[in-house]
């Protein structure tokens, strides 16, 4: 599977915005559109791209609270 496969699954599944996503990869709000529109080809997403988003994910994750259930 594609960086950008893998990475339009994980916004998808988890409801993540362009900027909230963009922020999670540490790039721009325009370089994410940028990457993100199939007729660019300067421009791609990258296996480190996915691994940043996975990692702000798991941190999100981490911070939750689940000992008050």
């Amino acid at each position: 599977m594609e960086p950008i496969d893998k990475i339009n699954k994980v916004l998808d599944d988890f409801g993540i915005t362009g900027v909230k996503a963009a922020e999670a990869m540490g790039i721009t709000y325009a370089t994410f559109k940028s990457k993100r529109n199939p007729n660019n080809d300067r421009h791609s997403f990258n296996e480190k791209n996915y691994i940043d988003l996975v990692t702000f994910i798991k941190s999100l994750a981490a911070r939750l609270d689940v000992s008050s259930r």
